[in-house]
Order: C-alpha cells, then structure tokens, then sequence
C-alpha cells in the first residue's frame, strides 16, 4: 500500500463548550423524576398534567409493531409525541376512550414513521398531577450525593464536558481518518473483507437478538431491505480494513510503540470491567486475545499520535 500525508491535517476544532441551560436541563430532568405525582378525579386533563394513558397506533388499518404502551405516563406540554397528540388529550376525563389522528413529518426522529399518516386509539387512565421540589441544597442532598445544588451543578458541568470530549474526539477521528484514507492507496483483499464483513453482520444479529428484535421488525422500523443491510455492513467492513492499514503503516513509520506496561493496564482494566482479578482474566486469555489486545493499543496510540499533529482552525 502507499500511506497519504497523516501529518498536519486541518480540522475544525472542536466546541466544548457546556452551557448553564445544558446543566439547567439535567437538573430538571431529575427533578421531574422524583416529582411526587397527585391522582386529579374532579377535572379534564389540562397541561403540565400528567395523563397515564394506553395507546396503540395503527397505520393504514394496521397495528404498527412496537408502537403500542400501556399505562405510559405522558407529561402534557413536554412535546415528546407527534405535535398535536398531547392537545387532543387536553379536555378528556379519566376513563375516556378516543382516536387522535397523526400526520408525522418526513423529518420525523423514528424513520419507520416518516411522512406517514396513522390514528392512535387513546384510553386516558390517570390524571396525575406533579408536584416539584425546589431546585436548591436540599433537593442536592435529597437526591445526589452532594450537600450543595452548587456542588451538584458542578459535577454535572463536568460529565456534560465530558461526554461532549468524548463525542468530538470520535469526530475529529473519523474526519482526520477520511483524510489519511483518501490520500492513501489501499489494496483490499476480498477474504479479508469477506471475513470482516462476516464478523460485522454476525455482531449486528447479535445484537438485534439482545434487544429481543428480529432481523423481520428491524427492517420494517428503518424501512430497509437486508440486502441494503448488508451493503451497509460490507461498507463498514471496507472501512475497517482501510482505517486499519492506515494505522498500522503509521505505527511502522513512526515506530510507534507499545510497552508491557500498556499492555498489562490495559488488561487490569478489563478484567475489572468484568469483575475478575488480574490473574484469573489472564489465564482466560488466549494467545490470539492477548495480540488482539496489543493491536488495538498500537491503532488507538497511532490515531492519537494523528490527532496530536493535526492543525485545529
């Protein structure tokens, strides 16, 4: 292969910024969690309620699979379902029966739903109402670990600047990569790709049966065909061989090393993920894990060695 330029590639740096409003909205979160909720019999529903209601959704006559609940607590006025379901339980009595139609945008955030027309069925259990504890240092020591709401805002701050780090730095990585891959000449050899083709669609089944879903159901909710499915993962597979090679002709270039001592952190920490001792996981370990392990070490030390050297606008 021939490895394209991997040294002072451009991007865009990364905001990190957390806003007051972003950890305003976390606290609030929790505070609607530990609301305590008042049963209303004397009047309709009206908003800031909260209506505990069963619906099924039925789309051309048909039930839509997955999108029927029972006793599903809806806060009116969150906006959390399609607009204009929240306004119809607006003025309904507990016990009432009633069917809400449904035009769902094509920009709609659950695919299988886009741009289509359906009716809920409505039965409206419960009216509740909440009742929120005042965002202050005895809500903190209520509910956190923290004896100031202070404290807890703080950490809060933290874990939000935390996650956008993370988010970025998976960015920055498939962008810096795109770059490389793009200035690289990377033969690709069909068994290799038909074997980590395999290996992607095998986790992908896997994981659908963890979920309790079949591969039927998943392709009627992202509106796929398998085939499409499996482009998709031969795709995935081509990149994996390419971002791989890539690495591993900078670790050659660089001399990039991977010591005993990365080695075994990188172990202890495993088998702490999964509560073992030290020596106990090791002896689990075969050969062929233990090189997975170091490999992986070296492409993680040489994506970072990238991203070092890249200039950031």
């Amino acid at each position: 292969m021939k490895l394209g330029n991997y040294m002072g590639l451009r991007v865009q740096r990364p905001d990190l910024t957390v806003t007051e409003a972003q950890v305003d909205k976390v606290l609030k979160k929790e505070q609607r969690k530990n609301a305590v909720v008042y049963n209303i019999d004397d009047r309709p529903a009206d908003w800031g309620d909260q209506a505990v209601i069963d619906f099924v959704l039925r789309c051309d006559g048909k039930a839509v699979p997955n999108r029927k609940r029972h006793n599903y607590p809806l806060l009116l006025g969150s906006h959390t379902f399609v607009k204009g379901f929240e306004e119809a339980i607006i003025g309904h009595h507990t016990g009432d029966v009633f069917e809400v139609a449904a035009t769902f945008p094509l920009n709609y955030r659950i695919s299988e739903l886009s741009g289509r027309v359906g009716v809920f069925r409505v039965r409206l259990n419960a009216i509740r109402l909440p009742e929120y504890q005042a965002l202050d240092d005895d809500f903190a020591r209520d509910f956190s670990d923290f004896d100031t709401l202070e404290e807890w805002r703080s950490e809060i701050r933290e874990e939000l600047k935390e996650r956008r780090q993370i988010s970025a730095n998976e960015k920055l990585s498939r962008e810096l990569l795109d770059q490389i891959i793009a200035d690289s000449r990377i033969p690709i050899d069909r068994r290799l790709k038909n074997d980590v083709f395999e290996s992607l669609y095998e986790d992908f089944l896997f994981e659908l049966e963890e979920n309790g879903m079949s591969l039927e159901n998943y392709c009627k909710r992202s509106r796929q065909t398998p085939k499409q499915i499996r482009s998709q993962k031969m795709e995935e597979a081509v990149r994996v061989i390419q971002s791989e090679s890539v690495l591993h002709a900078i670790i050659e270039q660089e001399h990039i090393p991977v010591s005993a001592e990365e080695i075994h952190e990188e172990i202890a920490a495993l088998a702490e993920e999964e509560g073992e001792d030290y020596d106990t996981f090791t002896q689990m370990l075969g050969e062929e894990e233990m090189d997975s392990i170091a490999d992986q070490l070296g492409l993680e030390k040489a994506l970072q060695f990238v991203m070092e050297h890249a200039i950031y606008e």
